[in-house]
């Protein structure tokens, strides 16, 4: 017997370990879509200060500063090299058009077009036709006239609201003995040469501007709790994003605090589960295989809360959306692949898991809640309606019957968002019509979901489910239909070693539906060659004319001969095992003995099963109800006494022979399999009453000619009379 713990301190450490990493992945504060919130970003809700605030504004400060900034005007000064630039340009521009005016190869028009011509020179055909037709003397003179004007017009400050006027004193500069013609002209020449003699001063400029942005006081922005932040539909100012961020409202990075929160709530859930492991030991976890279906079956809600809820959260508009999200579908489904305990501890964790995430997703208080108390209404609902599935999917024998778990997972969500419905401040009619709606999806997803498990996960995951067994538990099922009509007395033993394994397995704490249907099937591989077998032999035995290793050889085949039956059947490997662990390593004995009649040192290991051993308590319980059950047919001696003698003995060769090394069955469970075999066989081989012969007066109504009452048939006998003959 296997007295080892499969979860060692060690173990579950790691497990543990693994286990937190994987939520820490899975729960890590991020959320897609939280950036949006964001300058220039259209609102997707409304959302309103939480509590009363007064800060500083950073934005609205910059803004009054650089108002105030803007309104310094800039600070000029007098550049006295404006005058000389501006006087050699005008040099430079009478040099070219004297150039021009003197190049006697050009016709008159052409000298007119080439000063026109000139770069920086706008001279109108007028002007140009002037400065063209002046003589030498003249040109000296207008030349003279406009370095004189320009000189006289630049020497003060001039700044650029003084062009105009500056300008015009310029022509006021000009000799009046020139004519009309000539001063026009040279306007012409001058007026672009004109500018502002003053420039700004770009470092005091910039220092005046600095002290009027310092003199302005910072903007103090005073919130009252229920304020409006942003509108929903309207694009987000820069002064409702710094809102957000001064209220805490939306986090552009991650925070080292929603950090830290998450990894405990890993921690604590994988703590959970590895202490309950380490303690409880259940074996419905054991092997590598159900571990990562454990793990799955919480990793999956917690992923489906982190993306779901923040689809939901906050619900301003009271919808109760998070309700419909089947977060009890895991719970659902590891009370079928795995058992009631372990479903009962992950909707725990999956209820709080929820309740956390909820808290972290980004809403209109920085959390995922309108309220406080939707957070508790979303940890109340999956937990009820993960409890309310729990219960109906455990006891399901019919796939219809999982119809009710959906009903269950419905009506225990919606009576626990009613509960906290009824302590909402804020709460309407109209809400109890969403809980309704919601709830109502989210149990019926959260069962259809589950029942997809069962489907998918439980071959991959080693898993037989309930309905699957009830199913395979059915007498017309066509390898037991094939077993009752080629080999019927093995399907008789068979019947009645289900009946001893269920019964033994209820009493111990086993599985009993799995020890039943495992005993139906255990000696389909007798189908090969029933007749070799004493149960379906009605005559001469054909081992006969087979020396005993040659029988054995037969014997030996029914239980590789069975794997490939059931297996090609589709059989699930939890039942499959059945077949060659209910005989273990032992000796096909009878045939042994005999060899060795005849040659003493002949190998025993050749009249061995391959094995391997019992590994669970119910391919235990069918190892011995087959042992007892045959024992007990082929004695002479059905008394109680002498069937608790066989069954004892029994018992006791398979503990010598340490068959239960390898399976965690108690010298306990065997004293009350042996207890139930006992009474079950006793109940079977029960002695019969012998009944005398029919009267003269019975013979005569039976035939219709006596004065009996007229009823015509026998008088009722006692349940098995019928039969008391043939013991």
């Amino acid at each position: 017997m296997s007295h080892g713990r499969t979860f060692t301190g060690r173990r579950a450490a790691l497990l543990g370990g693994v286990l937190a990493a994987a939520l820490v992945a899975a729960l890590f504060p991020w959320f897609p879509g939280t950036d949006a919130v964001s300058e220039g970003s259209l609102a997707t809700r409304t959302i309103t200060a939480p509590r009363a605030a007064t800060y500083e504004s950073a934005v609205l400060t910059e803004a009054l500063r650089s108002d105030a900034a803007a309104a310094v005007p800039d600070v000029y000064v007098l550049d006295p090299g404006v005058r000389d630039t501006q006087l050699r340009s005008l040099d430079r521009q009478l040099a070219m058009i004297d150039a021009a005016r003197r190049d006697t190869s050009l016709a008159a028009s052409a000298r007119e077009s080439a000063i026109r011509g000139i770069d920086g020179v706008e001279l109108s055909t007028a002007a140009a036709a002037v400065l063209a037709a002046a003589d030498d003397a003249t040109w000296q003179q207008l030349a003279a006239e406009a370095r004189n004007a320009l000189g006289r017009a630049l020497t003060g400050a001039v700044s650029a609201d003084d062009l105009p006027s500056t300008r015009q004193r310029t022509a006021g500069f000009l000799s009046p003995e020139l004519d009309g013609a000539q001063r026009r002209a040279l306007t012409e020449v001058l007026d672009p040469l004109v500018v502002p003699t003053l420039v700004v001063d770009r470092e005091r400029t910039e220092f005046v501007r600095e002290e009027a942005r310092v003199a302005q006081r910072p903007v103090e922005v005073v919130v009252e709790a229920g304020d409006p932040v942003v509108t929903r539909d309207e694009p987000i100012t820069a002064v409702q994003a710094e809102a957000l961020q001064m209220l805490d409202l939306v986090e552009a990075d991650v925070r080292l605090e929603s950090i830290l929160a998450t990894v405990l709530v890993a921690l604590l859930a994988a703590a959970a589960i590895a202490g309950y492991l380490f303690v409880e030991q259940p074996p419905s976890v054991a092997g590598l295989r159900r571990l990562l279906l454990l793990g799955l079956l919480l990793l999956a809600p917690a992923i489906v809360a982190k993306f779901g809820l923040p689809l939901t959260l906050p619900d301003e508009e009271r919808r109760f959306l998070a309700h419909a999200l089947p977060l009890a579908a895991t719970p659902v489904a590891a009370a079928v692949l795995l058992d009631v305990p372990v479903a009962l501890l992950l909707a725990v964790l999956v209820a709080a898991i929820a309740s956390f995430v909820a808290l972290e997703v980004p809403g209109t208080d920085g959390v995922g809640v309108s309220t406080p108390i939707e957070a508790v209404r979303i940890a109340l609902v999956v937990l009820a309606a993960s409890l309310g599935g729990i219960l109906p999917a455990a006891r399901a024998e019919r796939q219809q019957r999982y119809l009710l778990a959906g009903i269950g997972a419905a009506a225990a969500g919606a009576a626990a968002a009613l509960a906290t419905w009824m302590l909402d401040a804020e709460r309407s009619g109209v809400d109890l019509l969403w809980i309704a709606a919601t709830t109502t999806v989210g149990g019926f997803l959260a069962a259809m979901i589950a029942v997809g498990a069962f489907i998918v996960l439980s071959r991959p995951f080693g898993i037989i489910t309930r309905v699957e067994l009830m199913e395979l538990a059915q007498l017309n099922h066509p390898l037991l239909r094939r077993l009752q009509d080629e080999a019927p007395g093995t399907f008789q033993h068979s019947v009645l070693v289900g009946t001893l394994a269920e019964r033994a397995a209820d009493r111990i704490g086993a599985n009993p539906l799995v020890a039943r249907v495992g005993a139906y099937y255990h000696d389909v591989g007798k189908l090969v060659a029933p007749a070799f077998f004493v149960e379906n032999q009605s005559g001469e035995s054909p081992h006969g004319g087979l020396d005993p290793l040659q029988s054995t050889r037969v014997i030996q085949q029914h239980v590789t001969a069975g794997i490939e039956i059931a297996r090609r059947s589709g059989l699930p490997e939890a039942i499959v095992q059945f077949i060659p662990q209910h005989h273990g390593t032992r000796l096909v004995a009878f045939f042994y003995r005999r060899a060795a009649e005849q040659n003493p040192s002949i190998d025993p290991e050749l009249f061995r099963y391959p094995g391997p051993r019992p590994r669970s308590r119910e391919a235990a319980l069918v190892m011995l109800a087959d042992g007892c059950e045959a024992a007990v047919r082929a004695s002479s001696d059905y008394s109680p006494e002498q069937i608790r003698t066989i069954v004892d003995g029994v018992i006791r060769e398979r503990i010598d022979e340490r068959q239960f090394d390898d399976c965690p069955i108690s010298l306990r469970d065997l004293r009350v399999a042996s207890d139930s075999f006992v009474s079950a066989l006793a109940a079977v081989f029960h002695p019969r009453v012998e009944y005398p012969e029919p009267t003269e007066r019975e013979r005569s109504d039976r035939l219709g000619t006596g004065d009996g009452d007229g009823r015509g048939g026998p008088p009722e006998q006692p349940d098995g009379a019928a039969e008391s003959s043939r013991r």
